[in-house]
C-alpha cells in the first residue's frame, strides 16, 4: 500500500500501521485484539458494564448522526443500540427478581429504538439515554465502585 508522505509515496505495509489484511478486509490489529481480550478476561458483571457502555457510545453515534443529518449514522447507532438492548435482555436469568425489573425497561428501551429510528426522533434516543445512564452506573458500582457517569456527559464522547 503506497503513503503520500508530503515528498512523494511511501510503501508501507498495513501490518506495520497496527493493521491486517483478512479475507480484502483491513482491521485494526491492536485495537481488536484489546477488545477480543477485554471481553474474554471479564466477569460477567464487568461485561454488562462493557455492554452498557458499547450502548451509550451508539446512542451517541446516532445523535451525532442527528446532529449533522446523516441518515447513516443514525440507523447505524440505533440498529446496534437495538442489538446490544436485546443481548442485555438475553443475559438476564429469566427466574430472578432482577429481571422482573429490567426486561420491562428493556423492552420498553428496545421500543422506543425503534421508534426513535423509523419516526427519527432524536428526543427517543434522549429518553433511552435518560434510562440506560443510572443502569449503567449502578452496575458499574456493584462491579468495581466505579463512578457514575454524569448524564450531561453521556452522549458526548
Amino acid at each position: 500500500m503506497f503513503i503520500a508522505d508530503g515528498e512523494g509515496e511511501t510503501n508501507v505495509s498495513a501490518m506495520e500501521r497496527g493493521f491486517a489484511i483478512e479475507g480484502g478486509a483491513v482491521q485494526a490489529v491492536g485495537y481488536g485484539a484489546y477488545q477480543r481480550i477485554q471481553a474474554e478476561t471479564s466477569s460477567p458483571g464487568e461485561l454488562v458494564v462493557l455492554l452498557y457502555d458499547a450502548l451509550l457510545k451508539n446512542l451517541s453515534r446516532a445523535l451525532a448522526g442527528f446532529d449533522a443529518n446523516e441518515s447513516e449514522r443514525v440507523n447505524d447507532g440505533l440498529t446496534r443500540a437495538q442489538a446490544i438492548t436485546l443481548e442485555l435482555r438475553a443475559s438476564l436469568d429469566p427466574a430472578s427478581e432482577l429481571a422482573e425489573q429490567l426486561v420491562p425497561l428493556y423492552d420498553y428501551m428496545f421500543r422506543q429504538l425503534i421508534h426513535a429510528n423509523t419516526r427519527k426522533d432524536r428526543s427517543a434516543v434522549d429518553e433511552v439515554i435518560g434510562l440506560v445512564v443510572p443502569v449503567r452506573d449502578a452496575w458499574a458500582n456493584v462491579v468495581h465502585g466505579a463512578p457514575p457517569i454524569r448524564e450531561s456527559g453521556a452522549a458526548g464522547d
